[in-house]
Formats: C-alpha cells, sequence, structure tokens
C-alpha cells in the first residue's frame, strides 16, 4: 500500500498516511496531524493493511495508558493480542488527551485501522463513537506503546466518516468485510504500486461489497479464503523470468478447480523466454508484442465492454499478450487482427480463469485501464453469484 500525502492544515508539516483510512501525518514534533481530506469509510478500509475489533480491558487514569484486549481481525494477518497505548503523551498544538481519556471507557468495544510498513504503525482508532490517532515503532523485536496523537476533528464531523456508535460501525464493517462480502485476494509486486490502489478502490459491485488483501508472497498463505484471486501485472514473469514454482502453480489451479476466480493483468514475455503457463489448466503462450490499445470484442464477450462502463478499441493500454489457446477457452476480445489475446476465459472446475494483456505498469496506464479493471471485478463477481 502506497503512503499518499494530504492537503494539511499547515503547508510546512507533512502527513503520513497511517492508516487506514487517510493518510496520516508524520510530522515534526509541532504539527497538527489532522486528516484534512474528505476521506470515507470505504476509503479508510482500503488504506488499511489490518482491521481488529477490540475490547477496552484496563484504564489507568493515573498514568494515562490503556489496554485492548483483541477479539479478532477483520483485515490482514492477526498480529496482536494486546495493544498498549499511551495517552499521556500527543501531538500537535492542541491537547486532546482528557478527551481521550473519557473516551477510553472499561470494557468499550473499539475499532483499530492500522497501516504497518516496515517497524512503524499508523493507526486510526474508532472508540465511544470518536475517531482517534495513534502511532508505535518496533523496538528490537518487540511493537512498544502505541502513542496516542489526538482525536480527529475532520473524520469525526463529516458525513462520509462520521459513526457516532462504535457497536454500530462494527455492524457496519461486519456487512463489509464479513464473511458475506467478496474476498479479492491481490498477489502485487514492489516494482509496480498503481495498478492496487486502483482495483481496491472499487468497494462494491451490486449489492455485494468487496473486501481486499494484498500481498507480495507468491504462496498465497491466504489463498483459501479468497473468492477471486488477482495476478497483478508482472507478477507471473518479469524481463523473461517466470516466477511461479509449481507448488504454486499447483495451488492457483485448485483455486480455480474448487470455484475460486483468478483474473491475470498483463505479463512479460521475451522472443526467447515466453511466459510460462502452468498455473492455468490449460496451455497457452505468453507473447512478446508491441503496445497498443486497438482490440476487437468477439460475439461471445457479452457484457464485459458495457458494464458498468463503456470501453472501445483505444481505450485501453495493452502489451505483451498470449496466443495459441485451445477450443476449451472462450476469447472474448483480440488485438493484431486476432491473432493474440485481450481477454480470454477458461473454466475449470468450479471456477473460471479470466486471462488479459493489460499494460499497468505506470499511473497513466492504470488511469486508463481503470474502467476496465471495474468491468473485470462485476463480470467475476456476476459468475461467483450464478456458480
Amino acid at each position: 500500500m502506497r503512503i499518499h500525502k494530504l492537503q494539511l492544515i499547515k503547508r510546512t508539516f507533512y502527513l503520513l498516511c497511517l492508516l487506514t483510512a487517510a493518510l496520516l501525518l508524520i510530522n515534526p514534533p509541532t504539527s497538527e496531524s489532522y486528516i484534512a481530506k474528505r476521506y470515507s469509510v470505504p476509503q479508510i478500509l482500503n488504506e488499511s493493511s489490518n482491521i481488529l475489533f477490540g475490547t477496552v480491558s484496563e484504564v489507568n487514569t493515573k498514568r494515562r495508558t490503556a489496554k485492548i484486549k483483541v477479539e479478532r481481525y477483520l483485515k490482514g494477518e492477526a498480529e496482536f493480542s494486546e495493544i498498549k497505548i499511551r495517552l499521556d503523551v500527543y501531538k500537535g498544538e492542541a491537547d486532546h488527551r482528557e478527551e481521550a481519556m473519557r473516551l477510553m471507557k472499561l470494557d468499550a468495544p473499539i475499532i483499530v485501522f492500522y497501516l504497518r510498513e516496515g517497524r512503524r504503525i499508523d493507526s486510526l482508532a474508532h472508540v465511544s463513537g470518536k475517531w482517534f490517532q495513534t502511532q508505535t515503532t518496533k523496538q528490537g523485536n518487540e511493537w512498544g506503546w502505541w502513542l496516542f496523537t489526538h482525536t480527529e476533528k475532520y473524520l469525526n464531523r463529516d458525513k462520509v466518516s462520521r459513526r457516532d456508535s462504535t457497536v454500530n460501525f462494527q455492524k457496519e464493517l461486519d456487512a463489509m468485510l464479513g464473511e458475506d462480502a467478496i474476498q479479492l485476494h491481490f498477489l502485487r509486486t514492489d516494482s509496480y504500486r498503481e495498478e492496487y490502489p486502483a482495483i481496491s478502490s472499487i468497494n462494491s459491485i451490486g449489492d455485494r461489497w468487496i473486501s481486499y488483501d494484498g500481498t507480495t508472497n507468491r504462496d498465497l498463505p491466504r489463498l483459501n479464503k479468497a473468492d477471486i484471486l488477482w495476478l497483478g501485472f508482472r507478477t507471473l514473469s518479469r524481463d523473461g523470468k517466470y516466477r511461479l514454482n509449481q507448488e504454486q502453480e499447483k495451488r492457483i489451479r485448485e483455486f480455480v478447480k474448487n470455484g475460486g476466480v483468478v483474473i491475470a493483468s498483463g505479463q512479460d514475455s521475451d522472443d526467447n523466454r515466453p511466459c510460462e503457463s502452468g498455473w492455468l489448466s490449460e496451455p497457452l503462450n505468453g507473447v512478446e508484442s508491441s503496445q497498443r490499445n486497438d482490440f476487437q470484442p468477439t460475439s461471445d464477450a457479452g457484457e464485459l465492454f458495457t458494464v458498468p462502463h463503456r470501453i472501445r478499441s483505444g481505450q485501453l493500454a495493452l502489451d505483451d499478450s498470449w496466443s495459441g489457446w485451445n477450443q476449451k477457452y472462450q476469447v472474448l476480445a483480440t488485438t493484431n487482427s486476432g491473432k493474440e489475446i485481450v481477454v480470454a476465459k477458461l473454466r475449470y472446475g468450479k471456477g473460471m480463469y479470466l486471462i488479459t494483456n493489460l499494460r499497468n505498469s505506470q499511473k497513466k496506464e492504470v488511469s486508463k485501464n481503470r474502467p476496465m479493471l471495474e468491468n473485470l471485478v462485476h463480470f467475476a463477481v456476476e459468475f461467483l453469484k450464478d456458480s
């Protein structure tokens, strides 16, 4: 997850997006760390690496500390069973410590959204109907106390983020991230970071919420919880090097066979080292292609290029493609005079592959392909609903 800069109340200070949702200020000690840009709850969810529910298990009014008993994670790997917060410190010009102590009531439910980057965690928490921020760093092999910075001024008053009841907010998040939500597992690389934020901004399809979980681990340890696996741009191959081993290929095939949907974004092939296809249930040839934007939908495309967005030839950024398909593939669009795949569908077991040749390398290309990304997710969700 990339950390984005926000417009700050004071332009001399920087906002280190912690969080979830917003981007949190990482600043000089005298700066006001308010999130000064409108952030909706879905945006906060998308920008959080982890989200958890807990209960205030201890409040020490003399020392101004509190402890949180972690009950369950809604998003991300479970890392903490307890969180210790110091409320005797703060950042910024305004002192919100007294207000924070009033919010931290024994046995009160609390929601913690956080973004972990290396040895630093920035977080937003919601308790007693109010938002506040904390920060912590790893000291040796242990995480330190989570240091209170301030209660949120804008998140607590803006209608897209304000939630007056933490209990009701938990119910809302359960609907958005719980078992009824579509779980999309995104395999990404550290080199191409623009694709994941664009896809994870697709909050819902119809009446189904979409929950996102990103990883760079090709072993895909949490794949068993997913409904959709998105193989991000050049995660399959890059610079002529194929990046999956046989066990990883097998996990992907089994995922589809058991009812999952795999959406493969653009790969990278060289003439003498084409992208391999062991992750597919049927053979396919990776092809080195010129960058282009023209394509021709086939009669099998259905609503792929019309719902929810109408997409015409010339409106996509395309790159290395695929050829050599057999009759088990249903080709939905081609390029290069019908010689190469733009989108193809392959049923296997109870699930489906969607293979593309999108180029999502840079921000401008991802922006151009953004409507198509949403159409692909919509197509996948409709398949899951009908299955």
